[in-house]
């Protein structure tokens, strides 16, 4: 039937195509065995008919990358996906080779490589034990089935390793087989299950006999409760202290027995493990390996504060007088009114003696900061009398604050930095006071203060990998009292915060910027409707202007410094010449 076979990769995996004889291609049926894919032409698996041809690919052990293997049957030459899905696996299964994955129904197991030596078989309804004792003879190991292993196979291998062929057999049969020094063992796999079963429950009943035993674990860098939370299992549940309420023997946790406990000793930091000897040797071994020295990290941090501010303020301030009557020389004539007195009607007074009619002067301008300039007009008899004073105010200031502070912190620990302006504000009182002291009488309330703290916070937690990397857990605020917006005479709080996560390398700089903030005001007051002519409503108004602009910029750098044990003696070294 089959007149050549062709063996290719294709879209990166191995397709196997077998070219027959004549013009129609015989119903074919593929077994997918895990490591072996054989196809049958014109016969269904497990027919009673004789198999008259068939094809094994097998993949054995090669050192390369895991490939997947598709099987097709058809026609020469043929690569149409349809064809491979006809002639493949049913289930929708694919057989890689051995030492790699094999995926089956979604599941993957992973399996050993064969080194048999090679052998070629052949049976018909052949009964398993006949096979096995062949198999026993060629591989020169003693070979013990139990009384469950029963069954005829049927197959043909041509050239593959005898453990490849036992692996077929066991699989075809649903057995299992252990091997234990030169002797293997092959049984059924609900026997082999339960087997493993019942060795686990003695397993279980021996350790619940076996005599308890005291360990005392001291620990030198790390902290003994920290340690005591992994071994009892608490750092996972979540739980604190030691271990707490009890187990079952299937729901263990922690590194312990159900039968064991730990204490810790916080005054020398030591571990009290008291448990079977399994369950002490999981203990000593967590704490050789966590009870290490930390890296430390030095933080060179670079704060910079940097503030302008602009001010202007401009305002006037005039006044007019006007009399009339016989003491000014020009009575009205009439007896009533027989004297008219127009003008300011006191706000504030000029040079000039002259009440003002529009008072807005520079709210900034005030003795010894600021400028006002005077002018007085009056007339010879009196009558008139006019007085006009203007007042300005310009202010700009630039300032910058640089700190440099470093600190030394363990890895994965927070460091702290503050730069702060601590302000007492006086609270309301808050009644009678009673002195309980000796000679202590009632009287009135004394003055209390609290404390506000505004300036700039900044929270470093470190960690250092293995590549000479940091991460850097940042957080950084800023903050200032305003005295603006009180509650009960007790300033509000304007702060600015930042959250960052950065990887750097060892002694690279890192800027946290943004923390940026500018406040501006324009404000005017002056009299309705003439403060808004066009040209002269300057004179029945008042302008003021304000910028302020603050910024703040953080510069880190990390070091990772060398640990304590260049040059000095070690914690163990110190305690055993302690005296």
């Amino acid at each position: 039937m089959i007149h050549e076979i062709r063996v290719a990769r294709h879209a990166g995996k191995i397709r196997l195509t077998v070219e027959v004889r004549g013009d129609s291609v015989p119903t074919p049926s593929v077994d997918n065995l895990s490591d072996t894919v054989i196809a049958f032409l014109g016969e269904p698996t497990g027919g009673k008919q004789p198999v008259r041809e068939q094809v094994v690919f097998t993949r054995r052990a090669v050192e390369q990358p895991p490939v997947e293997t598709a099987s097709a049957v058809g026609r020469p030459g043929q690569s149409d996906p349809r064809a491979a899905r006809s002639a493949g696996a049913g289930d929708g299964s694919a057989a890689t080779g051995r030492g790699s994955e094999i995926q089956r129904g979604g599941g993957a197991v992973t399996r050993q490589p064969y080194h048999g030596q090679h052998v070629s078989l052949d049976f018909k309804d052949a009964d398993v034990h006949n096979v096995l004792r062949l198999l026993a003879e060629v591989s020169k190991l003693n070979i013990v089935a139990t009384d469950d292993v029963r069954g005829k196979v049927t197959l043909r291998l041509f050239d593959v390793p005898w453990d490849q062929a036992l692996d077929i057999v066991l699989q075809v049969l649903n057995l299992e087989s252990e091997q234990e020094g030169n002797v293997i063992r092959i049984s059924t796999v609900k026997r082999l299950r339960e087997e493993r079963e019942e060795l686990q429950r003695a397993q279980e009943a021996a350790r619940a006999v076996e005599p308890l035993h005291v360990e005392y674990l001291k620990v030198n860098y790390a902290k003994a409760t920290k340690l005591a939370e992994i071994i009892s299992g608490a750092a996972r549940s979540g739980t604190t202290g030691s271990r707490q309420g009890t187990r079952s023997a299937e729901a263990e946790t922690g590194i312990l027995t159900t039968r064991g406990s730990v204490f810790v000793d916080e005054f020398s930091n030591t571990l009290i493990v008291r448990d079977i000897q399994r369950g002490i040797d999981n203990s000593r071994e967590l704490v050789r390996r966590l009870d290490v020295q930390t890296p430390q990290v030095l933080i060179e941090s670079n704060i910079v504060e940097a503030t302008t501010d602009f001010a202007r303020d401009l305002g006037v301030q005039w006044g007019y007088r006007y009399l009339a009557g016989p003491n000014t020389g020009n009575p009205t004539g009439v007896n009533f009114p027989g004297r008219i007195g127009f003008g300011g009607s006191g706000l504030g007074t000029g040079t000039g003696g002259v009440p003002f009619i529009a008072d807005f002067p520079a709210a900034s301008a005030v003795t010894g900061a600021g400028t006002a300039l005077d002018l007085a007009l009056g007339s010879i008899d009196g009558s008139q009398a006019l007085d006009i004073r203007l007042s300005a105010l310009e202010s700009e200031g630039k300032g910058r604050v640089i700190s440099r502070p470093r600190v030394v912190t363990l890895n994965n620990v927070a460091a702290t930095i503050k730069s702060l302006t601590i302000l007492r504000v006086k609270l309301p009182s808050t009644g009678t006071v009673i002195n309980t002291g000796a000679g202590g009488a009632a009287g009135s309330a004394s003055t209390a203060t609290e404390k506000i703290e505004t300036g700039i916070i900044l929270i470093v937690t470190p960690q250092v990998s293995s590549d000479g990397f940091v991460m850097l857990d940042m957080f950084a605020k800023s903050s200032q009292a305003d005295f603006t917006h009180t509650v009960d005479d007790i300033p509000t709080e304007i702060s600015r915060e930042a959250n960052s996560h950065i990887l750097i390398k060892d002694g690279q700089t890192v800027v946290l910027g943004g923390i940026y903030r500018d406040v501006m005001a324009d404000s005017s007051s002056g009299i309705p409707y003439f403060r808004d002519i066009p040209g002269i409503g300057w004179l029945f108004r008042t302008n003021t202007k304000a910028d302020r602009r603050e910024d703040l910029l953080v510069f880190l750098t990390p070091r990772i410094m060398s640990g304590p044990h260049q040059g000095l003696p070690t914690a163990e070294e110190l305690w055993t010449h302690r005296q």
